[in-house]
């Protein structure tokens, strides 16, 4: 038997926490990938992609010197 398999259009969204305060962030599709801020403790952080499914979802906190002021 196949393990099931997921691909990035059936996802809809994904919940994951900040890797800084564990705030829980919810992101839609068009954000897979992309870098947001924590509504929580500012950080800027990038939401994981569903590129590497299955498997876990690392979150990636972007350092200072690699943010873009807005």
């Amino acid at each position: 038997m196949k393990p099931w398999q997921i691909s990035r259009k059936d996802v809809i969204g994904i919940k994951f926490s900040c890797p800084e305060c564990g705030q829980k962030v919810d992101a839609g599709r068009e954000l897979f990938g992309e870098l947001v801020e924590c509504p929580g403790c500012g950080r800027i952080m990038m939401v994981p992609d569903l590129k590497n499914v299955p498997g876990s979802f690392d979150v990636k906190r972007v350092p200072k010197t690699a943010r873009k002021s807005v």
